[in-house]
């Protein structure tokens, strides 16, 4: 056989393939799209319905009927939004949600079989707790803050959320400033970029269902905030202090040289020992509002001496004082904060993600000093656990915000 009889010989045998292929399908076709047995009768109700009341839902158990594939429940969050909630034959509760108020409202239980014939429904009667929306926003405080506000709230249900937060523009509107996305239990969102001038802010929260809450208003004076002069930092050498640099760079210094990407940081010697600290001089008198860190870039993301391994801070302190013992004791020093280095993506130990990445070693994984902290001009760095195994620590570059008045 030549070749032209062979290619024809293959043509031939693709052609059939692919004919008996769609005949396949074409006699399959009603079968794969028609309920199985949809003659079959549909099953009893169900029965001893009992109800507990939950924020914003309830769990309903039932007892199931025989003959049933699945229960439903059928019911209205609000005018015109309809919710419907399954469960299989394996279960005997169900649970709703998606209500934003603590009213009384109709839910309608089917059992259905398995050629989707459904029951008589079986009404029963559901009143949410206080939904989360509202615990939420019962809880919010909003205060003035650097360059901002901050709102704190509470989320007992640890439900998805989004506080939205607005500001008053130049004609009078209330217009978006930003949204933060939660599910945490207690924590607080800061809103920046604003003029030391008295405005008004507003927020509102907001859950998955699109429910919203009341709006709470406040009208504050953001606090004046800069980045500091990272020209006027000076390291300071106490004793019971470690600084002496052991590679990838000059010292203490490379904290403060605008460079995290270079590869230049402050590395301190292997052996030097946990927990560690180191000291620098701000310059003036400050009022601290936050700081980025800045983790090593390493020799890549997934590098052993980068971002979240090594040597690189997990668990920090930071201490503040006007006036430091020169003996390197701590009698003088305020504990300012207690901070813990997170990654966002969550990933075990040894993956670093590009989201981590980002987070840590491009933008600077950032902290916020507790508001009402006294001015401080020293500071001092306290390194109580690596993200490795190591006994010393790294950091490429810390950038402090503030105000010097």
């Amino acid at each position: 056989m030549n070749i032209s009889s062979k290619k024809s010989l293959i043509m031939f045998r693709y052609l059939l393939s692919a004919c008996l292929f769609l005949l396949t399908i074409s006699g399959c076709k009603d079968a794969d799209t028609e309920p199985f047995n949809k003659n079959d009768a549909a099953p009893g109700p169900v029965s001893n319905v009992r109800v507990e009341n939950l924020p914003g839902g309830a769990n309903i158990t039932y007892e199931r009927p025989a003959n049933m594939l699945y229960v439903k429940a059928t019911y209205s969050i609000r005018p015109g939004v309809e919710r419907e909630v399954k469960t299989t034959y394996y279960k005997n509760t169900l649970t709703i949600d998606g209500f934003a108020d603590t009213r009384e409202y109709e839910v309608k239980l089917y059992a259905v079989s398995r050629g989707e014939n459904a029951s008589e429904p079986v009404v029963v009667k559901v009143k949410p707790l206080t939904p989360p929306i509202q615990q939420t926003f019962e809880s919010l405080f909003i205060q003035e803050n650097f360059g901002g506000i901050r709102v704190s709230f509470t989320n007992p249900s640890e439900a998805n959320l989004v506080l939205n937060i607005l500001v008053q523009d130049s004609i009078g509107d209330y217009v978006p400033a930003d949204a933060f996305y939660t599910k945490r239990k207690t924590g607080f969102v800061n809103v920046r970029g604003f003029a030391p001038v008295k405005r008004k802010f507003a927020v509102y929260v907001r859950d998955r269902w699109d429910n919203h809450s009341d709006t709470a208003y406040a009208e504050l004076t953001p606090i004046f905030e800069q980045q500091l002069d990272k020209t006027k930092f000076k390291e300071v050498k106490l004793p019971t202090d470690t600084y002496v640099q052991h590679c990838c760079g000059t010292g203490m210094i490379n904290l403060w040289d605008n460079s995290w990407n270079s590869g230049n940081v402050f590395h301190t010697k292997p052996g030097t020992g946990l927990p560690q600290w180191f000291t620098f001089d701000l310059g003036a008198d400050v009022s601290l509002s936050r700081f980025k860190f800045y983790h090593r870039l390493g020799g890549g993301q997934q590098a052993t001496d980068g971002a979240y391994t090594g040597g690189d801070p997990q668990v920090f302190e930071l201490y503040g004082s006007n006036d430091p013992n020169q003996d390197g004791s701590w009698d003088s020093w305020t504990l300012i904060g207690e901070f813990q280095s997170i990654k966002p993506s969550g990933s075990p130990q040894g993956m670093v993600t590009t989201e981590d990445f980002q987070y840590a070693v491009v933008d600077g994984e950032e902290f916020d000093i507790p508001l009402g902290t006294p001015k401080f001009r020293y500071l001092r760095w306290k390194t109580n656990k690596v993200w490795g195994a190591l006994d010393h620590h790294y950091i490429a570059e810390l950038t402090f915000f503030g105000s010097r008045d």
